[in-house]
């Protein structure tokens, strides 16, 4: 009797692990699928290096675009434009010379929509369409997707987990506010106020008005470099 109740329990005992390491993995699977999945949203990435990334959003534009590219290259400064696909139709060359100088290009959507009026569908089909403009242009696919008025939303995070593409946004007080005509002596003073390692900043490129863009680059740039700080793409800043 008491052999059959001993080996009863050890029996129990056999399935009730069993049950548990079944769980366990379970709860692993689903852990690792769900990280998979989630896709991440950039404002910052915090680096060990003293990294900066500047960024330039809806270009290319005939005429800014070479003038910001200028400036970069006085600095040896790297920097990743986030580009718009009608922009690109009938400005390919620029998206060719900013590829040629080794800077990062970044989906900016094919068309500026606030994605709030589109479908998940609709997301999807923006983007793809501006990815296979830009590889038919420079023979590679971004890695990176920075959303129109940088709106995020859960199809949005959807679409780009299923496109293996990271969304990267701008460091909150890091927006030069460029397009609002803001002052260059005002958008040097905010920019360069409070500066951490992984910062990311963002500028436009995209009209020949911006002539605060031009001044302040022309002035932060140098400036953050004297105080040890380098100038990487966006990708280069996520690998760090």
């Amino acid at each position: 009797m008491l052999k059959s109740y001993i080996s009863m329990v050890k029996k129990m005992k056999k399935k009730y692990l069993s049950i548990l390491i079944l769980l366990s993995l379970t709860s692993c699977n689903v852990k690792e699928v769900s990280n998979i999945s989630s896709n991440n949203v950039y404002y910052h990435f915090k680096t060990i290096q003293p990294y900066l990334a500047l960024t330039f959003d809806d270009g290319p534009n005939k005429i800014q675009t070479p003038k910001v590219l200028d400036i970069l290259d006085k600095y040896n400064a790297k920097a990743t434009f986030f580009v718009i696909g009608e922009n690109v139709e009938y400005q390919k060359q620029y998206l060719k010379l900013i590829d040629k100088k080794g800077h990062e290009i970044g989906n900016h959507f094919y068309t500026h929509d606030d994605i709030n009026n589109l479908s998940k569908d609709e997301i999807r089909k923006n983007i793809i369409k501006n990815n296979e403009l830009i590889y038919s242009v420079v023979g590679y696919y971004p890695k990176i997707v920075r959303p129109p008025y940088g709106i995020v939303s859960d199809s949005l995070k959807e679409v780009c987990s299923e496109l293996n593409m990271s969304i990267v946004l701008w460091t909150d007080d890091k927006d030069s506010k460029d397009w609002e005509f803001t002052k260059e002596s005002e958008i040097i003073n905010n920019l360069t106020k409070k500066v951490s390692n992984g910062d990311i900043f963002l500028f436009h490129d995209s009209n020949k008005k911006f002539t605060n863009t031009l001044n302040a680059i022309d002035i932060i740039i140098p400036q953050l470099q004297k105080k040890g700080y380098k100038w990487v793409s966006v990708s280069t800043l996520l690998e760090k």
